[in-house]
This record gives C-alpha cells, sequence and structure tokens, in this order.
C-alpha cells in the first residue's frame, strides 16, 4: 500500500512540473522576442536620426553614464547601510 501511493504522488508530481517547465520555457521564449523586436526599434530609431542628432546622442550616453556613475553609492554603503541616501 506504501509502494502504491508513493507511485502516485511519484508520477502526478512529474505531469506537474513538466507543465510548468513548459510555461516557464515559452515565458522566457516570448521575453527573448520581446527583448529582440525593442533592440530593432531601437536601431531603426537610431537610423533614421541625422548625424548631428547620432552624435549628441552618442556624448548624451557618455555624459549620463559619467553622471551615473558618480551618483552610485558604494560597495560598502549599498552593503552594510541599508538606509536610503
Amino acid at each position: 500500500m506504501l509502494f502504491s501511493l508513493s507511485v502516485v504522488f511519484y508520477s502526478s508530481g512529474c505531469r506537474g512540473s513538466k507543465g510548468q517547465r513548459r510555461a516557464y520555457k515559452m515565458q522566457n521564449q516570448s521575453a527573448k522576442e520581446g527583448a529582440k523586436d525593442h533592440e530593432e526599434l531601437l536601431k531603426s530609431h537610431y537610423d533614421r536620426q541625422s548625424e548631428e542628432t547620432k552624435r549628441m546622442m552618442k556624448e548624451m550616453k557618455k555624459e549620463n553614464k559619467k553622471l551615473n556613475k558618480s551618483k552610485k553609492r558604494s560597495l560598502k554603503d549599498r552593503a552594510f547601510r541599508k538606509k536610503c541616501r
């Protein structure tokens, strides 16, 4: 009797996990497709811009990177001090 119960629980658990794996796989696949579409849209937007605008966009990206780096809290601060600034 104990053996039959263990077989029932084992077999029912596998079916549930297979469905969950399939759903997780589909979710990841749709997320990848969405990210790919987004990248294509960004690239087409960039390609439509004039050369001067492209140059300004590149400069602003560099400037924003520098500003964000200076605003970032240190690793020690983030790890040991949980307060907001």
